[in-house]
């Protein structure tokens, strides 16, 4: 089973491993600091032996990098691997302020059940079920509200207890989460939020980095 890197230390962006299996363009290390795709997270990008790797999953249980075209490295090779570290840190900004958003929208809009989410390097998206259309001036309330909860600079931290279940807790906020986060609030920035509807008796939020 490949070692999570990315839980022991979400900033690492450049590590060396050994190949364990290579099947076409999927290669299996026996450890890596890319994210696979899971928990609404989407996965890493970046290049193992200069070979670009365009997407990262689990099969199985196990992480597979899916690489750009097949790599001339086999089993048991030692490689340099190395993160686009520029996307995967917007992804870990935007994570985290996707749990500081929820919760004041749970402040004001009651505890929503969430349909699904989906966090990238562009936005974060979640949908919620709920009837009508959220009040432009509530979602406006949320965005003011996060956004000074992320100028506190608070520190985020993020356990594992002896069963493997990982939560993310960051002052009065705490939330079960396996994905990779920034080590502070300060570090994500101010965000903006905006509304969309996709179908009845749904709504979906999207929060966006303001750069």
């Amino acid at each position: 089973m490949t070692v999570k890197l990315y839980h022991l230390d979400p900033y690492l962006s450049e590590f060396r491993a050994t190949v364990a299996a290579v099947e076409g363009k999927a290669v299996v290390l026996d450890q890596t600091a890319f994210y696979p795709e899971s928990g609404g997270q989407a996965g890493d990008r970046g290049w193992i032996e200069g070979v670009p790797v365009v997407d990262t999953v689990l099969r199985g249980g196990e992480v597979v990098h899916i690489c750009g075209f097949e790599p001339s490295f086999g089993v048991g090779e030692a490689v340099e691997a190395r993160l686009d570290w520029g996307r995967r840190h917007r992804i870990m900004r935007l994570h985290s302020a996707s749990h500081i958003v929820e919760h004041f929208l749970f402040q004001r809009f009651g505890k929503l059940s969430r349909l699904g989410s989906h966090v990238d390097d562009s936005k974060d998206r979640s949908t919620y079920v709920y009837e009508g259309r959220m009040d432009p001036e509530a979602l406006a309330w949320v965005q003011e509200e996060s956004n000074q909860f992320i100028s506190r600079n608070l520190p985020i931290e993020v356990t594992e207890d002896r069963e493997g279940v990982r939560t993310w807790r960051c002052g009065p906020i705490e939330v079960l989460c396996g994905g990779t986060h920034v080590a502070r609030t300060g570090e994500i920035g101010r965000v903006r939020l905006r509304r969309k509807n996709p179908g009845r008796g749904k709504e979906q939020v999207e929060t966006l980095l303001e750069e």
